[in-house]
């Protein structure tokens, strides 16, 4: 019989500010593990409606298997609880801001911090179903509130840090919300839409007084618009 393998690549630990060193974060800097500190939570609750004591939540990215032994050996430094390993690192990762939580308190996303070289970005990623998902909800929104301008749509996103609406907008779906930007704005400018139908009747017009052998002045004295104008309407 095989003893089971407890080691993982992937294990996580709280830091309580009261109990770890000031320089915490240099020391386990000081180990080359990739690393990430999630926002202070501070605004955790108990069962009892009681706030929880604040902490942050670490997470360990090792390259290879590490056993309990030697991950402890970082905790120990910095005077944290004892660690625990992982299988989902995904999920671990998405907890530090209750992302996948709605019940509990939603940190900030920006507030997570990477160490040592490690990225995270791959974690929030979004799937096929919840890019669709999200579409939907970027059209109901853009519909309800007759949004016609592309800036002023990825500004709200902006402002309103709505990472998944504006990954969505900007590299999955921006032609569909173009077109539907655009649909708004030709609803909202009718005039613009008969001085563009007004122009493009000139223009062919030109052309066919020009196809026949008028000349350009000729053709600005029936159109009533200038001689450069009506160069202009020929290279269309």
């Amino acid at each position: 019989m095989t003893n089971k393998d407890d080691r993982a690549r992937t294990w996580t630990f709280i830091v309580y500010p009261e109990s770890a060193p000031e320089n915490w974060r240099e020391l386990l800097d000081e180990y080359h593990v990739p690393w990430v500190e999630s926002p202070l939570h501070d605004k955790d609750i108990n069962p009892d409606g009681s706030v929880k004591k604040a902490h942050w939540h670490v997470i360990l990215l090792f390259d290879g298997k590490k056993s309990y032994e030697q991950v402890k050996e970082l905790t120990d430094a910095i005077n944290a609880p004892i660690p625990q390993k992982t299988a989902n690192t995904k999920g671990l990762v998405r907890y530090l801001i209750h992302m996948d939580n709605p019940e509990k308190y939603q940190y900030k996303r920006d507030e997570i911090v990477c160490h040592s070289g490690a990225d995270v970005d791959e974690y929030f990623a979004l799937s096929s179903s919840s890019r669709r998902a999200v579409l939907w909800e970027i059209v109901e929104f853009i519909k309800e509130n007759e949004i016609d301008n592309f800036s002023d749509f990825i500004g709200f996103c902006l402002e309103t840090d709505n990472r998944d609406w504006f990954d969505v907008a900007m590299n999955h779906n921006t032609l569909a919300i173009n077109k539907l930007l655009d649909s708004i704005y030709q609803k909202h400018h009718p005039k613009f839409e008969e001085e563009a139908a007004v122009l493009q009747a000139r223009i062919e017009k030109a052309k066919k007084m020009a196809e026949k052998g008028y000349s350009q002045r000729k053709i600005a004295d029936t159109l009533g618009v200038s001689r450069p104008t009506v160069a202009k309407y020929l290279k269309k």
